[in-house]
């Protein structure tokens, strides 16, 4: 019953690539539809609807909605999480179907092409927007919303050793001799100092 299974999806990839929009020459990647759940490059994508699936030349994934609950380079991300993978296979992004605890912190997600969060090339979290406040390294970081973007984007950007590289501040703060209301934009170096 596998084999047919592993059978039938090869055969939806292949139906589908066969429908699939040319190769586009700016970044050499094919978008394609995908009508029902399918494996592709090893990762199970739900079904697209009315946006596309994005694969590179030689097959592998760019894009794709997950179809379960799934972890990739070590992140629980749910159901319906529209992923971005680097050539690599390596995570890029991600849109979440909903708020997610990722590395500890509470990102925001709405769904495909809402609240963004990015990764690193070797998978730690590189930035998102919080769903709430939250203190990261002794830094109390505002939650993202709408309003508070018109003001100044509310990103929280981490260092590839997941300590905090910037945010917005939800409260003042005062750290190396450097005074800073709430709704500043905080820059720390990757040993915790102040960027000047």
């Amino acid at each position: 019953m596998q084999g047919r299974t592993a059978l039938m999806g090869a055969l939806a990839l292949v139906a589908a690539l066969a429908q699939a929009a040319p190769l586009r020459a700016q970044d050499q990647t094919r978008r394609i539809r995908l009508s029902r759940d399918t494996v592709v490059a090893g990762v199970r994508c739900a079904s697209t609807g009315r946006a596309y699936a994005e694969l590179y030349s030689n097959g592998g994934l760019v894009e794709c909605p997950l179809a379960a609950d799934s972890v990739i380079e070590g992140h629980a991300l749910p159901k319906g999480t529209w992923i971005r993978l680097h050539q690599d296979r390596g995570l890029d992004g991600a849109w979440l179907p909903r708020d997610t605890e990722l590395q500890g912190l509470p990102c925001k997600g709405t769904g495909y092409k809402g609240w963004a969060v990015r990764f690193h090339p070797r998978g730690a979290l590189a930035l998102c927007y919080l769903s709430r406040e939250a203190s990261i390294d002794g830094v109390a970081c505002m939650s993202g919303s709408f309003a508070r973007e018109l003001g100044g984007s509310t990103q929280v950007a981490l260092h590839p050793s997941g300590r905090l590289k910037g945010c917005r501040l939800a409260a003042a703060v005062t750290r190396d001799g450097v005074a800073l209301k709430r709704g500043a934009r905080i820059q720390l170096t990757e040993t915790g100092a102040v960027a000047r």
